[in-house]
């Protein structure tokens, strides 16, 4: 083989291996490759930031960017995969969680305030009707459980914007067994829970309101008292969350505060769920398109160009190994118009290789040796590919760009399958041509003189 035939045949079989690499184990499809909502499960969502009405143009943008950067900071703390989240207009945020099999879940993670407060307590009762209000600033508060009721002051004493981090923890005590959540406060946070301590008596309650929901109400005792007279670092780390949590409950709330409180309210406008079944069964038919359309085109390329016809059939399964293992590669989501997109990606395949087959017909029957004309069918057909295609991938780069949803799925797909076209048909097929004795096959006929 010649230098350029070596060089072919190493990029050839490093990029064979590379995407055999990143494939593995092949099976099954959603272990292999992200799947999108619509062959998953799972839930989207789409939530509107409220009280944006009075804002500038910027200024809305400048909100709606934050909630999108906590929501992402929650789905990646909580460790859900594969979540999309973008803006939607103005004022909205789309969010979809494949996988996700409880709506109410993702509403409590990404819809939650999460406005932390530590407020007084004035009373507490088992009735909220037990409860008398004695100045227009208080509130009644229920307990997470609904089985309590607190009257409380109406201004904070502390807030959550001063928190450092938050950790689940399993208690050691015997007495209050189960989980809760160690907070923990920067300084200007502890100098300012410090300052409530000292404020509050021996026996009064802080109520640790989350979203107007009260988690907690420890008394202050003699040592917490004692440590707030000693400074801010003896009481940073010294508050708790507790309620008889689960584990998910208490990651979920450790998560939400974490990642801090939302700039504004949000709501929920939309809310769809696609089952699993569902997710299944457009598996199912996806699979079952591609393969067929993938089968009928390698028949048709063996039965019609015989000999070079395997040769596109080679190529063909290398740019599916390859587009697979792109999507693989650089994390992108396989959706149902991604899937049609593939089975385009088929199509445009063989194309290529069709219009190089019949340039190099060409050459042979003008005569041309069989190393002659296939650099002949190459050279002429070049043009034409680099067009075709280049203008196809510019287009799909446009569709992404500007598209959402589905026609993203589409536009990946379509162009990472017109790029390993041009690949396999440019490097692969003409080295099994030049290299296998493949073109040597190809009939000779000769045009006849007139």
């Amino acid at each position: 083989m010649k230098r350029s035939d070596w060089i072919r045949f190493g990029v050839t079989v490093a990029v064979l291996f590379a995407a055999v690499g990143l494939l593995y184990p092949f099976w099954p499809l959603q272990e292999v490759i992200k799947l999108g909502l619509d062959l998953q499960g799972g839930v989207r969502l789409v939530l509107e930031a409220k009280d944006l009405e009075q804002m500038s143009e910027s200024q809305r943008k400048d909100v709606v960017d934050r909630i999108v950067t906590i929501f992402q900071q929650r789905v990646d703390q909580y460790g859900l995969a594969n979540v999309e989240i973008r803006p939607l207009g103005q004022s909205r945020i789309e969010v979809k969680i494949p996988g996700a099999q409880d709506p109410a879940e993702a509403r409590q993670l990404i819809g939650r305030t999460a406005l932390l407060e530590f407020r007084k307590v004035i009373d507490s009762a088992g009735n909220p009707d037990d409860l008398v209000r004695t100045s227009p600033t208080q509130e009644i508060l229920a307990s997470h459980d609904e089985a309590t009721y607190y009257l409380v002051e109406g201004e904070p004493m502390v807030t959550g914007d001063v928190l450092d981090d938050a950790e689940v923890r399993t208690s050691t005590d015997p007495r209050n067994p189960g989980l809760y959540i160690a907070l923990k406060f920067n300084r200007a946070g502890a100098e300012r829970f410090a300052e409530a301590l000292r404020r509050l008596q021996v026996g009064e309650r802080l109520a640790i309101v989350l979203d107007g929901v009260v988690y907690s109400a420890p008394a202050v005792s003699e040592s917490a008292k004692q440590a707030a007279q000693q400074g801010w670092r003896e009481v940073q780390s010294s508050l708790t969350i507790t309620g008889r949590f689960t584990f998910d409950q208490a990651k979920l709330l450790a998560v939400v505060l974490r990642s801090g409180a939302l700039p504004t309210e949000v709501g929920v406008l939309e809310e769809q769920t696609v089952g699993p079944t569902l997710g299944s069964d457009s598996i199912r038919r996806g699979s079952m398109a591609i393969l067929i359309s993938f089968i009928l085109v390698l028949l048709y390329m063996v039965v019609y160009y015989r000999w070079m016809g395997l040769v596109a059939d080679a190529a063909l399964i290398l740019n599916m190994l390859i587009v697979f293992a792109a999507l693989r590669g650089f994390g992108a989501t396989l959706t149902m118009p991604g899937i049609a997109g593939l089975i385009l990606t088929i199509g445009m395949t063989v194309d290529a290789d069709v219009i190089i087959f019949e340039r190099i017909k060409e050459e042979r029957r003008a005569g041309k040796p069989a190393r002659a004309a296939i650099n002949g069918g190459f050279a002429k057909s070049m043009s034409a590919l680099l067009d075709a295609n280049l203008t196809t991938i510019i287009t799909a780069l446009i569709l992404f760009s500007l598209g959402s949803g589905p026609v993203e799925g589409f536009a990946i797909t379509l162009a990472l399958g017109v790029a390993g076209s041009l690949f396999c048909a440019l490097v692969a097929s003409r080295l099994l041509l030049e290299t296998t004795g493949i073109g040597e096959r190809i009939p000779v006929r000769v045009k006849a003189q007139g």
